[in-house]
């Protein structure tokens, strides 16, 4: 009996030990996103790796306006040198919030130049408002410029648009209109393994409790 008790007790301070190291904290980076032609909207992009080859993108900007969809995306580039061509599609941004969860590992995302881009509205798609490189480093994320404008090459009138779905064919020297967004998503697989976690740790600890009154009556 003695020996179930200190197992389960041993146990049950492993749980706990686990539950207290954040879950999945390596996986995760905050990009700065900086304001561009005097937009006035920054903020950040919490990159989350979700497993699966998927990664959730989470935006939060501040001086954005209210009631306008702002189109979003991953591009190939940096914010100096930006590929105008959406790589990974991004939910709209709404009163400067958006929620992500893109087909594309962390490791991809991390392995060559790639930058969060968002533009004034569906009608001035050639206006960038905020753009943030996706490095190791969030500190040297967002451009130095924040108010310069953009390099900005428009795509050729025959190169394929890709839009992370399949893609399609440009028409016009600039983007006139963009590819559909992702799917929002809240939650992921980091909350069900910590709510797992607190569930077996409550458990243990239980039969913990209950083995050493059992012990104690005898």
């Amino acid at each position: 009996m003695k020996h179930r008790l200190g197992f389960a007790l041993v146990l049950g301070a492993v749980m706990l030990f686990a539950l207290a190291v954040p879950v999945g904290a390596q996986d995760s980076l905050t990009v700065s996103l900086a304001a561009q032609n005097n937009s006035g909207e920054s903020g950040t992009a919490q990159l989350t790796d979700m497993g699966g080859g998927k990664t959730r993108v989470v935006l939060a900007l501040s001086g954005a306006p209210n009631g306008v969809a702002q189109p979003v995306h991953i591009h190939e580039g940096t914010c100096a040198t930006l590929n105008p061509t959406p790589k990974y599609p991004l939910t709209n941004l709404a009163n400067g919030k958006s929620e992500t969860v893109v087909d594309v590992s962390m490791s991809e995302l991390l392995s060559k130049p790639y930058a969060i881009n968002a533009h004034k509205s569906a009608q001035e798609v050639s206006v960038y408002v905020t753009c943030g490189n996706i490095v190791h480093n969030a500190a040297a994320a967002a451009p130095a410029g924040t108010n310069a404008a953009p390099s900005y090459a428009a795509p050729s009138t025959t190169a394929p648009l890709a839009t992370g779905t399949g893609g399609g064919t440009a028409t016009t020297q600039a983007p006139t209109t963009l590819p559909a967004t992702g799917a929002a998503r809240t939650g992921g697989a980091s909350d069900f393994r910590l709510l797992a976690v607190l569930l077996l740790t409550m458990g243990v600890i239980a039969t913990g409790i209950a083995l050493r009154r059992r012990a104690a009556r005898q």
